[in-house]
């Protein structure tokens, strides 16, 4: 690719991918609308119809109106046919190139590449598709300008830095008669190297699917298409589009399969019992429960084992490179300095085994894209690993970071927050024992006492795992009882910070600190510190107003 050469295209494979991706995201009413010519409905076929051929124009505008060249350390895009789209993005604000490929991006060596700036509104370019060769010459032409702009720039500094001290260390000279000082050569070649931070074994891919609740989702779409398999036409049957189907006929026949299906598992359950007894139909029961949470745990470990087969995460200069995927391959970059929160998940499984993950959330973090390489990147940026190894990671990230309990003086909640929490919680056990007993004396008893006993033991518990602590360089916020999360942003990344008092705040002379640190939330977790001691809430804000300017 030359610097100033003529716009280069699309892979002519585009057109195909491009296609394919409208087509997906318009699978339902798509189907839909085909599937109901089986009726002799000309309409279906038409919208059918209409969306294949707008997604075949979109794909063919796309590719013939999409352009791209480097010119004078800059980014040039051009798109669109009506709406036409120019871009100038610098090559210095480059932040992600990421790749994305599934199995035929593989099979036919193209891939789908994201272009990303610090905005984070959306990616500056998505170019569906590129081939790998064409990637490789892209990424090696933006790293050579970027490379000799950075030089320049180092070269300007050490030239006045020599002008002004006679004792300035030694220039070497190299190939072009240009001086330029040992050290920033060797920063340069320790940059293009890369370090691996971690690797994870499939074992441990594995046990997180085991332990997380991915399988549910799976077992939540197969269940619904094997609803619709089997109940979809008896509720709402087939007939031409001539004859009208009333709402009498559609509950009719929605009472029909209801006493149908209602008799069949009745009489199942009736021979069950008396070939086992209630006994033996128990531990069938169980059984079933037992083998139906195995499958699901099946399906989770699946679910991870295609996502993060082949996890590494690498450092090469001040950039993170993420590399994962079984099927759909992703290589997402993450520089470091855009990382404006790190949280550390731990559900309650995680901590009986020690392990843990790491989520991040990013400079330009409102953007909402699904897309792969974003989400991998972001909300499972590190998807499981071993307690043991947080804080080296962490470390990598940014070395003023210690993951310890006792290395910061952590802030616990206003002395009668536990007294304010346990209100509710009585008064909700109250109001359920006044109810039952309406029904039943003896229920009042059964279900206030457990109602009152658990909720005081889990407001025990949330109050303690509020803390706040802060440190030299940033703040660190953690929360939750089954699901324990630890936050850590910095201060040259915060946006704002707020105080808020309600009038119950004031009441019970409480106040909230809220942190605003300009990111959509892929870590789920707000730094939101609330029942803090009104006067330190007050102290504490003015400190941080202090540490953000």
């Amino acid at each position: 690719m030359n610097e100033n050469g003529s716009f280069r295209h699309l892979h002519p494979l585009s057109v195909l991918f491009e296609f394919a991706k409208t087509i997906r995201d318009n699978l339902i009413p798509t189907v839909a609308a085909l599937l109901s010519t089986g009726s002799g409905s000309w309409i279906g076929y038409s919208i059918g119809s209409l969306i294949l051929s707008i997604g075949l124009m979109i794909a063919l505008i796309r590719f013939f109106t999409f352009r791209y060249r480097i010119e004078d350390r800059t980014l040039v895009i051009h798109q669109g046919l009506w709406g036409r789209l120019n871009r100038t993005v610098p090559l210095d604000r480059i932040q992600n190139i990421d790749l994305s490929q599934n199995p035929f991006h593989r099979l036919l060596k193209v891939g789908e590449v994201r272009v990303e700036t610090a905005s984070g509104t959306e990616p500056e370019a998505i170019m569906r598709v590129l081939s790998i060769a064409e990637l490789d010459l892209l990424r090696e032409t933006i790293s050579k300008q970027r490379a000799a702009g950075v030089d320049s720039i180092e070269l300007t500094k050490v030239g006045t830095a020599h002008f002004l001290n006679d004792d300035a260390q030694q220039l070497e000279t190299n190939g072009s008669n240009q001086t330029i000082p040992s050290s920033i050569k060797q920063e340069t070649i320790e940059d293009r190297s890369r370090t691996l931070l971690l690797q994870l074994p499939t074992r441990l891919i594995v046990i997180a699917g085991l332990i997380s609740n991915r399988g549910e989702v799976i077992a939540g779409i197969l269940f619904g298409l094997f609803w619709q398999a089997r109940f979809g036409n008896q509720f709402i049957p087939w007939e031409r589009s001539a004859e009208r189907i009333s709402g009498s006929r559609r509950k009719q026949a929605m009472n029909n399969v209801i006493q149908t299906e209602g008799r069949y598992f009745q009489s199942l359950f009736e021979s069950i019992s008396q070939d086992f007894g209630y006994l033996g139909s128990a531990a069938l029961v169980v059984a079933g429960v037992l083998i139906l949470f195995a499958i699901l745990r099946i399906f989770s470990s699946l679910w991870y084992l295609f996502k993060f087969y082949g996890y590494r995460l690498e450092l090469q200069g001040k950039s993170l490179h993420l590399h994962c995927g079984l099927l759909t391959k992703i290589s997402a970059t993450i520089p470091l300095g855009r990382i404006q929160v790190i949280c550390i998940h731990r559900t309650w499984m995680m901590r009986l085994l020690g392990l843990a993950s790491i989520r991040v959330e990013t400079a330009g973090g409102s953007n909402k894209s699904d897309e792969a390489a974003n989400t991998i990147g972001r909300r499972w940026f590190v998807p499981i690993i071993a307690n043991q190894e947080v804080a080296r990671i962490l470390s990598a990230i940014d070395s003023r970071i210690e993951f310890r309990d006792d290395a910061y003086s952590w802030q616990p909640l206003a002395p009668n927050a536990s007294q304010r929490m346990i209100r509710p919680v009585l008064l909700a056990s109250i109001i359920a024992s006044v109810v039952c007993v309406y029904f039943q004396p003896y229920w009042g008893w059964i279900v206030g006492f457990p109602i009152a006993g658990f909720g005081m033991w889990w407001v025990k518990k949330k109050s303690r795992s509020r803390r706040y602590a802060r440190t030299p360089w940033g703040i660190a916020f953690r929360s939750g009882v089954l699901l324990q999360k630890c936050s850590i942003a910095f201060f040259d990344k915060i946006q704002s910070v707020k105080l808020q008092e309600s009038p119950f705040d004031r009441r019970w002379k409480m106040a909230s600190i809220s942190v605003d640190t300009l990111c959509a939330g892929p870590a789920e977790h707000r730094i939101e510190i609330e029942m803090l001691d009104s006067e330190f809430a007050h102290h504490e804000l003015d400190r941080l107003s202090v540490e953000i300017r």
